[in-house]
């Protein structure tokens, strides 16, 4: 049987279409969310590294990696408590299951974008790993918005607002100094 392909494009409609059962839909916008959340604290936490004095090479991979490790646990218990309290008889159901693979999933997916530059050059890999990540929220950003009947101008708009509130979010983290 052969198999019908899709354009990404074609995909990310049928994704924001509505078509999706509840439980797809769930599981998409759950791993989506988390790669979004794992994306804007991977920046925020990169933008604060002191490259200048960092205690060796790959200081950079060991920040990136260990962040997103602790994020990611930080989720994931609090996921099960909440998925539990709400269950029925307590109990962490198949299709939560489901909900926390693609959050594991998604939060692997931008830790790896951040990760590989900062592994394969050191502390140098600053401004890739800082570029890749912000790139990659862009590119969601700008594929929710053609998900649309929009034009290009007006999801680039949507693009340079989201660019705008991702600045925001790192210019509060750098009220805390570090």
């Amino acid at each position: 049987m052969a198999t019908q392909k899709y354009s990404i494009r074609e995909r990310i409609r049928h994704l924001a279409s509505g078509r999706l059962d509840s439980h797809a839909a769930e599981i998409w916008r759950e791993g989506i969310t988390m790669s979004l959340y794992i994306s804007l604290s991977l920046l925020a936490v990169i933008s604060a590294f002191p490259t200048e004095n960092a205690e060796s090479e790959f200081s950079l991979a060991w920040a990136i990696a260990l962040t997103s490790i602790g994020l990611v646990m930080a989720h994931q218990v609090a996921f099960r408590m909440s998925s539990r309290l709400v269950a029925a008889n307590s109990e962490f159901n198949e299709h939560a299951g489901r909900l926390i693979t693609a959050q594991l999933i998604g939060g692997a997916l931008v830790t790896a974008i951040a990760l590989v530059p900062a592994l394969l050059l050191g502390n140098a890999a600053f401004y890739i790993s800082l570029g890749a990540l912000f790139i990659y929220v862009m590119v969601v950003g700008y594929l929710i918005a053609r998900s649309r009947p929009t034009g290009r101008l007006r999801s680039m708009g949507y693009v340079l607002s989201i660019a705008l509130a991702v600045v925001a979010i790192l210019f509060v983290k750098s009220l805390v100094g570090h």
